[in-house]
């Protein structure tokens, strides 16, 4: 464990940081272990029932009791992996003056959206002059830190929002609603986009854009490749020639 110190009044600020990050990472250390943990469970307990299906009894209990629990699991894994991206997001320190605008870019199951482009946009659609656009990082987290000038320039009134965007497009995203700024205050977002905003955006591949990416297996040097194979697509079997008889 990190030994954390305070060495005085002129560095109580840094010493503080220190310590934060020092907590914020043994948080992330101790909820990967976690998620290894709960994954290496459920391939054991699947392991199990495939055994218990093969060669015990198909109708035994326990393998409905081990395909529940492996459910469970998947559903622990999942909210473990949300956990893990939130506790690795880094909030840039600001001065008083400062105004901070921050947030998550996520799915609806709060999944992060990464290199997502987040720009600051006025009622008319239009990015704000002085603003650059910020980007998500892996946790889908951005990062907005305006000087008093820029807020001022802004107005306290003015009604803002964000738009999202990749390389494939931009959007404002259905579920956002307009905000205010108000210097030297903390602003928060969780922006979570909907499917088709999603696709729109891809940024989630198709199923079929996957399968034709996957790599073809090779055969062996020296061997035929068309030996039959069980196909999941339920496509024909392709079987060697049947070699013909010496007469």
């Amino acid at each position: 464990m990190a030994i954390i110190s305070n060495t005085g009044q002129k560095t109580y600020k840094s010493d503080l940081q220190g310590a934060f990050e020092t907590l914020q990472d043994q948080r992330s250390d101790l909820l990967g272990m976690v998620l290894d943990a709960q994954l290496a469970s459920r391939l054991l307990i699947a392991e199990e029932a495939r055994r218990l299906r093969s060669d015990v009894n198909p109708d035994d209990p326990r393998v409905k009791h081990y395909a529940n629990a492996s459910k469970s699991m998947l559903q622990r894994v999942a909210a473990l992996e949300v956990e893990v991206q939130i506790a690795n997001i880094r909030v840039p320190p600001v001065t008083k003056t400062e105004t901070l605008l921050q947030g998550r870019i996520t799915d609806e199951s709060s999944k992060a959206a990464a290199q997502v482009q987040v720009t600051l946009i006025d009622e008319a659609g239009k990015p704000v002059a002085g603003v650059a656009p910020a980007t998500t990082d892996a946790s889908g987290y951005y990062a907005f830190i305006l000087q008093p000038a820029q807020v001022d320039a802004i107005g306290a009134n003015r009604k803002l929002t964000l738009q999202i965007g990749s390389e494939n497009g931009k959007l404002v995203p259905q579920g956002s609603k307009p905000f205010s700024l108000n210097a030297g205050q903390m602003t928060a977002h969780e922006t979570k986009l909907q499917a088709g905003e999603l696709d729109k955006l891809k940024l989630r591949p198709a199923f079929t854009d996957v399968a034709k990416e996957a790599p073809k297996p090779r055969a062996a040097p020296g061997k035929s490749t068309t030996k039959a194979t069980k196909n999941p697509d339920n496509e024909p079997e392709v079987k060697p020639a049947a070699a013909k008889r010496k007469r």
